[in-house]
């Protein structure tokens, strides 16, 4: 009886190990300066993982249209140096137009929505990269989240990496629309350069998501996050099945 107890134990174990990361919540406001109707506004954002993915949701304060993008801005803990420090065109990965915004102290990677998917890439030797494409996996135009899968290679991740990051929301057309940071100043969110909220002007400034007015620094705690590691199903299958020989042995030797 007891080892029947202990392999089953064994077998919980392992099956809770091979469930994603428990999910990381982080908190805004929902509003956004000159709008809000279009899903601009940004109510929170949920960030899980698995051995081999990220999953990013982004919930809105009202539904989402299919020109508003969003923007996950990232900056790799302590290696913000080699990262890109020039504010680049929003949607230059995804079509011509866009807003001027990202991390003045360096930006190593981000994700980007566009209608129904959404793309990561990484910078590295000057350039930008766009390492993968995916459709959403729930959610968009219409509704009031989207939810979407990137493998952690796309964004340059893998288990224990941390990231500060913020999370943007602009339009695809920079003559005409703005770009907002609604997470802002929430539980210590960092607040761009130009101020919790502010609506990005075109031809007057740009969006930098760096956490002070200077532009010196980024990133707080509650802007962080840390990929769990999460063992692979194989590696699972191996280590349940490894378990069961021992316990079947040890079942043996105690008759």
């Amino acid at each position: 009886m007891k080892t029947i107890v202990s392999l089953t134990s064994v077998l919980a174990a392992l099956a809770l190990a091979a469930l994603p990361a428990k999910a990381a919540t982080y908190t805004g406001t929902g509003s956004a300066l000159g709008g809000g109707g279009n899903g601009e506004g940004i109510s929170s954002v949920v960030v899980n993982n698995t051995a081999s993915t990220i999953t990013f949701t982004i919930n809105s304060s009202a539904a989402q249209s299919a020109f508003v993008q969003y923007y996950v801005l990232m900056q790799y803990v302590g290696q913000g140096a080699s990262g890109s420090t020039a504010l680049f065109n929003s949607a230059g990965a995804l079509n011509s137009w866009g807003p001027s915004l990202g991390i003045s102290t360096g930006m190593n990677a981000f994700a980007a929505t566009f209608n129904t998917g959404a793309s990561g890439e990484t910078y590295s030797g000057g350039i930008w990269s766009n390492n993968q494409s995916v459709s959403y996996d729930a959610g968009g135009t219409g509704s009031t989240f989207n939810t979407f899968t990137l493998s952690l290679s796309s964004l340059g991740l893998s288990a224990g990496t941390s990231f500060y990051f913020d999370v943007v929301s602009s339009y695809p057309n920079a003559a005409g629309q703005s770009a907002y940071g609604a997470l802002d100043s929430i539980g210590g969110f960092p607040a761009e350069t130009d101020g919790s909220f502010h609506q990005f002007t075109p031809g007057q400034n740009a969006y930098d998501a760096a956490t002070d007015a200077s532009g010196t620094k980024f990133g707080t705690a509650a802007s962080m996050y840390t990929v769990v590691a999460v063992p692979e199903p194989a590696t699972l299958a191996l280590l349940s099945g490894g378990a069961i020989l021992l316990l079947a042995g040890r079942r043996n030797r105690t008759r």
